[in-house]
């Protein structure tokens, strides 16, 4: 291939790219306006502070309805929008489990050390309540597939699918995931390396593993984790109900006191390490295709 054939090449790759960015984060914002007359209707009806709370991420289901209306609307989509449908239930769930077990430690871990650090303080809470926290659940997992679909398969895997080449659609999916929290109270510089390599783990997860549930697992559990188990702000959006609570002491490298502990830079050495596991992981299958 000559010099004018690779640029070529390379102008169509950003060409799809950027098409695809603006695609999904039209049907992202075309959702979030819709969203917001719920939340309006949501602040002004007098509810439980911690069920309005859990309604809050409940509000993801605009995002579903959306692209399931486009992906209505164009057919070779629906392959994208549905990727939750893929494959069999064991081996979505396998993986979702398995995501769910790495999001969960990814953030003990980081909840340990801003402890014994001293930035936070974790009590317990007399707030437990089993059904409560299995709708909530149910609701942070539709948040976290709502921004997987829209940032791993309408973005990473359809553009992988269109030839682009993996690191570009990596890098576009990471950062489109990452962009999406940049109106959230105190984002700057740390959380969004956090977010961006979030992205990074989760779209390798999806080229290894080939399934999406390890994403949707790791990111519904960091989230519900994070909030309603230890009572942190997530992505700078304080917690009501939780397991413990918690208390912020200060700011440091194991903690941000707005941001929580996405604002730290142990944040963003545990989910580059995580990305390490998940290559490794991910390498191991696919020498042994039976262990998919």
């Amino acid at each position: 291939m000559n010099n004018n054939d690779q640029n070529n090449s390379l102008r169509m790759q950003i060409e799809k790219a950027v098409i695809a960015f603006v695609l999904a984060y039209g049907l992202h914002y075309f959702a979030y306006f819709l969203r917001s007359r719920y939340y309006t209707w949501l602040g002004n009806t007098p509810l439980d502070e911690g069920v309005a709370h859990v309604l809050l991420y409940l509000g993801h289901l605009y995002f579903f309805v959306t692209m399931t209306l486009y992906a209505l609307a164009v057919r070779k989509e629906r392959k994208y929008v549905f990727a939750l449908f893929k494959g069999k239930l064991s081996n979505n769930l396998k993986y979702g489990l398995f995501g769910a077990l790495l999001g969960f430690a990814m953030m003990g871990i980081c909840v340990l050390a801003a402890s014994f650090n001293g930035n936070i303080t974790i009590t317990p809470s007399a707030d437990f309540n089993v059904i409560f926290f299995i709708f909530a659940i149910f609701a942070v997992f539709i948040q976290a597939s709502a921004e997987e679909i829209e940032s791993r398969s309408l973005i990473y895997q359809k553009l992988s699918d269109q030839g682009v080449s993996v690191k570009l659609a990596i890098f576009v999916s990471s950062f489109f995931f990452a962009y999406l929290h940049t109106a959230k109270p105190g984002f700057g510089i740390i959380p969004l390396l956090t977010l961006f390599f979030f992205g990074v783990q989760f779209a390798l997860a999806c080229y290894y593993f080939k399934n999406i549930w390890f994403a949707c697992g790791a990111h519904m559990m960091w989230n519900f984790s994070q909030d309603f188990i230890f009572g942190l702000p997530n992505s700078g959006t304080p917690a009501t109900v939780s397991l413990f609570g918690s208390v912020a002491n200060s700011s440091g490298f194991f903690y941000d006191q707005t941001f929580g502990i996405e604002g730290s830079l142990m944040a963003v050495l545990v989910c580059l390490i995580g990305t390490l596991v998940i290559v490794l992981i991910g390498k191991k299958i696919r020498k042994d295709p039976d262990q998919s």
